[in-house]
């Protein structure tokens, strides 16, 4: 028995012993230190590969005493090769970084993809848009390839978005996060889906991830067009001060001052890191009718490091803003002179918003994936003064309207990712849970310079979304994978109508129930570090307003949008990346919000397809050039009954062609860039008789670091065209006319604006 002890010992130590002979380490990002999943590490001339977790680790065990070449390599990332020499009994650790590839100056940097499954999906960090002139977060979103914004309404409104064929509104076909919280509003009082991010302060963002298409199941309501996720900065490196002044030769003594204050918390320790940021902007604005825009901003965020492996945040914001407009103009004022550019028909158009979030996450690591919960909460208001019509409905008061929206917001988030074996396959799996309530009043009133006549609509709306997904990788080499997954959304609308019934008022209280399930699935194909191939498929959709659910149940509830693309990515050369995606998407059912009415039209089927190309050249060391164009051909293709069409039946306002592109020079202590952005003429109407003008703006900016502060100066609209920044096709009537006119409404583009700043380090 004492032998059989003896021998049973030694087979164990050298059990042991053996697993003791280990390879492990962690990989991060060079730039923002963030771990980097899916890193290839394998042991040259041998079988022996692995890749890292959802933590950016690995581990090799079993190792014989040797000295190895281990090479590691992602695509986006450069790749590298290191000697390490295993010694008995010990474990070896390579904890390193890894480097976006050359071909991305910082500044405008082709981030490295983050197990993205699409070549029009991007991640950019900080960096990225650090020198971009900018306002408000919204301006983070002319990043984007292919993505136009256009502001209609004094500054304070949420801007109208255009994306692969989409007049997005205020975000119908947009999905936008921060930090997990949804920023788009159901069943709003000014258009479904609406999307306002100026409570995000734009120095704040860490991150932005796009997702153009519904390809990824993680994002379920809105996400057809696109997803646009943006992540706080979790820590500071520096305090700062910003001060920004912008000027306005063409009228004159006209400026936007902006003051910004980042602060790292005296308190913070090594486990709790706190900082405030407050922001605060006036704007007069460039009409003959004072804007008067007013935007703060207050923000803070913690981070509590529980242990090596968890940690809790919490976020608090708080914002409101308040406006003047001078709203959309005729085109046929402006021709016959009785108008100019920058004046208005009716000059009492504005309103006030506010919003207040709080949002507390919890995140654990764990030996092979990732646990995070997250529950959140915010409250809303907005007001809104519009006339897009001025004398049309009412020829004595005109039909000027106040649009309310008052909201409660509760939600939560719980997404599980982990690694797994199946086979050979390092597989990984994620598993998402979400549930949004929201608590609504929503008010329309017909109303003459802000004063309420008649309430037109009045009611509380409970809303809920309760969704579950599934994401699954299997990984069948180091050069072919597939992503597939599955989104369950259920719906539940309670309307409860607020007017009294009456010979002019039909009562719509109801409730309905809609469920949707959307398959996603997805091939990458990686032969080298040169090329990656993906085609992609999936179904997103955008709900419906709750009150024309209810008020009329065969209006479409969940519009589903079918969409595929086949793109890749290409390093011609060392200099050279080329970016290219085809895409098409059948829409079910396009819904058009009625404003003035508080109801939502259906317009029918539609079908979109398009083709998208970037492409990043390194001219020298220190300059980079860029160009995106993006081109698209939108059509309903059928009648709201199913009547086949006769001839073309255009979607207002898509885009067609759009393009973006410049110069951006690098150096340690001098930056600049000079940009470019194109819109194409396009339908402005279904039948193609009026027009939106296109235009092709050309803006400056450059930078010159001193010590700790920096000093910045852009010039936007260089060339000082005059542009169209939105545009209408609108049936609409003035005072003294007789018989209305449909035509060209705009809110003209700004001219050529000169802005400093400087930044101070603290």
């Amino acid at each position: 028995m004492k032998k059989l002890y003896i021998i049973l010992f030694i087979i164990l130590n050298t059990i042991m012993n053996g697993s003791a002979q280990e390879l492990t380490g962690q990989l991060k990002d060079s730039i923002s230190e963030e771990p980097i999943a899916d890193v290839l590490i394998k042991i040259d001339d041998t079988e022996i590969h692995t890749h890292t977790d959802a933590q950016g680790k690995f581990v090799i065990q079993n190792l014989n005493e040797a000295t190895y070449d281990v090479s590691f390599s992602k695509f986006g990332y450069e790749s590298f090769t290191r000697t390490v020499t295993i010694i008995k009994d010990q474990s070896t650790i390579i904890d390193t970084r890894m480097i976006v590839k050359s071909i991305s100056l910082p500044t405008v940097s082709v981030a490295a993809e983050r197990s993205v499954s699409a070549a029009s999906s991007k991640h950019l960090s900080a960096i990225d848009f650090e020198n971009r002139p900018k306002n408000s977060a919204q301006d983070m979103l002319r990043l984007v390839p292919g993505l136009f914004i256009a502001q209609h309404a004094g500054g304070g409104k949420a801007e109208q978005i255009f994306i692969r064929g989409f007049d997005c509104d205020h975000g119908t076909d947009v999905a936008s996060y921060v930090d997990g919280i949804p920023v788009n509003m159901v069943s709003h009082g000014h258009g479904q889906g609406y999307m306002d991010l100026h409570f995000l302060i734009p120095e704040t963002v860490g991150e932005m991830d796009v997702f153009k298409g519904p390809y990824s199941p993680k994002y379920g309501n809105f996400a057809t067009g696109a997803a646009v996720s943006f992540s706080t900065k979790d820590t500071l490196e520096n305090n700062l001060i910003k001060l920004e002044q912008t000027f306005i030769p063409e009228i004159g003594n006209v400026s936007v001052p902006r003051v910004l204050a980042m602060f790292k918390a005296p308190f913070n320790s090594e486990n709790v890191k706190t900082y405030l940021a407050a922001d605060i902007l006036n704007n007069r604005g460039y009409f003959d009718a004072p804007q008067d825009f007013t935007r703060v901003n207050l923000f803070s965020k913690t981070i509590f490091q529980l242990n090596d492996h968890s940690s809790l945040k919490l976020s608090l914001s708080t914002f409101s803003s308040s406006w003047n407009a001078s709203g959309q103009i005729p085109d046929r004022e402006v021709l016959a002179g009785r108008l100019s550019r920058f004046g208005s028909i009716d000059d009492s158009e504005g309103g006030n918003t506010s919003r207040t979030n709080f949002n507390l996450s919890y995140v654990q690591r764990t030996s092979n994936g990732e646990f995070e919960t997250q529950m959140y909460s915010f409250k809303y208001r907005f007001r809104l003064f519009s006339n897009f019509t001025f004398y049309l409905e009412d020829p004595i008061n005109g039909d000027e309207i106040e649009q309310d929206d008052n909201r409660s917001v509760q939600g939560l988030n719980t997404r599980y990712s982990f690694f797994h074996k199946l086979g050979n396959m390092n597989n990984k799996l994620t598993v998402g849970l979400s549930y949004r309530a929201d608590d609504i009043q929503n008010d329309l009133w017909h109303t003459i310079d802000r004063t309420r006549l008649e309430s037109k609509a009045l009611a509380n709306v409970l809303e809920n979304n309760s969704a579950v997904y599934l994401n699954e990788t299997f990984r069948f080499s180091d050069y072919f994978r597939i992503e597939t997954g599955v989104r369950y959304d259920y719906f539940v609308f309670d309307v409860a109508d607020q007017l009294p019934t009456d010979s002019l008022h039909t009562n719509y209280s109801g409730t309905n129930y809609q469920s949707g399930i959307n398959p996603k699935l997805n091939f990458i194909f990686t032969p080298n570090d040169k090329l990656q191939i993906f085609i992609n498929s999936g179904r997103g959709f955008h709900s419906n307003d709750a009150r024309s659910v209810v008020q009329d149940k065969s209006n479409h509830t969940l519009p589903v949008a079918d969409a595929a693309e086949i793109g890749t990515v290409m390093t011609l050369s060392k200099r050279l990346v080329l970016s290219t995606a085809f895409w098409w998407m059948d829409m079910s059912n396009e819904l058009v919000y009625v404003g003035d009415d508080g109801t939502t039209e259906s317009k029918g089927p539609s079908r979109r397809s398009g083709i998208d190309i970037s492409a990043r050249y390194q001219l020298s060391k220190n300059l980079l050039a860029d160009a995106d164009l993006n081109i698209s051909r939108g059509r309903f293709i059928e009648k709201q009954f199913g009547k086949e069409l006769s001839q073309d039946f255009y979607i207002p306002l898509a885009p067609t062609l759009t393009s973006s592109g410049g110069l951006t020079y690098t150096g340690k202590f001098f930056e600049s860039s000079v940009r470019y952005r194109h819109i194409f003429d396009r339908p402005a109407n279904e039948d193609n008789s009026i027009i939106a003008k296109g235009y092709t703006l050309l803006d400056l900016s450059c930078a010159y670091k001193f010590r700790k502060a920096k000093f910045s100066l852009s010039v936007e609209n260089l060339l000082n065209i005059e542009w169209n920044e939105a545009q209408f096709a609108t049936e609409s009537r003035l005072k003294n006319e007789m018989e209305s006119v449909e035509e060209l409404h705009y809110t003209p583009g700004a001219p050529l604006c000169l802005k400093i700043g400087i930044v101070l380090a603290l």
